[in-house]
């Protein structure tokens, strides 16, 4: 009785027929059940990523800007990092976190040994290390130290309208100097006053003399909202809660905003992410030298889930970019300043990543369904070609076909 249930009949081996192309079809259908085999096999033991989007209700959260960005002829000493963003918060010539390494003309690295600032002895120093070393008589020294501070009483440098205070002096350059800075006042027009005009370079100047570069690495902490940060030339002083940017060092055609960026990420890195900002090149002549170069990015919370269930919270961007041409120095206006300024925004919704191994039951599932597959349409073609073969036979023995 059970062998009538049998749906897979079976015929004597006297009434099976084996033709040569029934073979060709089993040796085609056996290499592709292999490479089908292998492809599954491969798929079952990688990590599988799936992709969903939702609305991001993550918010109040502070978030690391990883960058490193090379500025080919902006020298270290004369370049600043600022911030800002929607809620008001500053960040003015920031050094927190943030690396920079010299680079020469041709973006070689300059070793990182400290500029000795070689600046003129005033009189006073000059003659009572004379005096000390031609008489050690410390009562004589004392003396002649009180003489000369006698003399240095009376005498009062202007400081050419950059004093805070009725009657304040600046008989040094260092004095003046300071007093320019608390003003927010250029200090390059230092060079023809009495006290500067025998001193030499300060490292600042001679690094932009020598045409130096500045690489910049490190990460800025910002708020979640919507903000900017931006490398220029210069630094900056707040004056009156009015922030100024003092570019009285350069001079038209000395600098340019020519720059790489090697890495620009919105927080940590997970598996297959790719920034687009990543090893991009921009190099200009001296017609956009003191351009602003701007960099406008959409970013978009994504959270990354590995397979043991832990996650990290970062950001993928998409980028737009545009390049404003400025004037010269003396005439850019407010709101105009060169260097590379980095906009960013942030999506509403938010990107999950998952990873998935797929499961032993659909992977034996996809293991039947190749095997019954290729069989039955092996069996099918060779069926075709068996009989179509028969026929040819057929017409060829009556004569039908010559």
């Amino acid at each position: 009785m059970l062998n009538q249930f049998d749906f897979f009949p079976k015929l004597h081996d006297e009434l099976k027929v084996k033709t040569l192309s029934g073979g060709a079809v089993s040796i085609v259908s056996g290499l592709c059940i292999l490479v089908l085999l292998f492809s599954e096999l491969i798929r079952f033991i990688s990590v599988q990523k799936t992709e969903h989007v939702c609305v991001d209700t993550t918010r109040d959260q502070e978030l690391h800007i990883n960058f490193d960005i090379t500025m080919h002829r902006l020298p270290c000493t004369l370049v600043s990092i600022d911030a800002r963003d929607t809620f008001g918060d500053h960040q003015t010539n920031v050094l927190h976190h943030v690396h920079k390494h010299r680079i020469d003309l041709d973006g070689k690295p300059i070793g990182d040994a400290p500029v000795k600032v070689q600046m003129k002895q005033t009189m006073h120093t000059d003659d009572l290390k004379a005096l000390a070393t031609r008489n050690k008589d410390p009562e004589e020294v004392k003396e002649k130290k009180k003489e000369i501070d006698e003399k240095e009483k009376d005498k009062c440098l202007s400081c050419y309208g950059a004093s805070t205070q009725p009657g304040q002096c600046c008989n040094t350059c260092v004095e003046l100097r300071s007093a320019y800075t608390a003003r927010g006042w250029s200090l390059n027009s230092l060079k023809d006053t009495t006290q500067c005009k025998d001193q030499p370079l300060t490292p600042r100047f001679e690094q932009l003399e020598n045409h130096e570069g500045c690489r910049l690495t490190g990460y800025l902490n910002v708020s979640k909202v919507a903000g900017n940060f931006h490398i220029s030339p210069g630094k900056t002083h707040e004056v009156n809660s009015v922030h100024v940017y003092d570019l009285g060092a350069f001079r038209d055609g000395q600098f340019n905003i020519s720059h790489d960026i090697h890495t620009l990420s919105f927080g940590d890195h997970y598996p297959g992410i790719h920034n687009q900002l990543d090893d991009t090149r921009k190099i200009f002549n001296k017609s956009v030298n003191i351009g602003m170069f701007q960099y406008y990015i959409k970013v978009v919370p994504t959270r990354y889930t590995y397979m043991d269930g832990t996650s990290i919270e970062t950001n993928q961007f998409s980028v737009t970019e545009h390049l404003r041409n400025l004037p010269n120095l003396q005439s850019l206006k407010p709101g105009n300043l060169p260097g590379v300024f980095v906009y960013y925004d942030f999506s509403p919704m938010r990107v999950e990543i998952t990873e998935e191994r797929q499961s032993v039951t659909h992977f034996l599932t996809q293991l039947c369904a190749i095997l019954g597959g290729v069989f039955t349409v092996a069996g099918m073609v060779d069926q075709m070609v068996y009989q179509s073969m028969k026929q040819i036979q057929k017409k060829v023995s009556i004569g039908k076909l010559s």
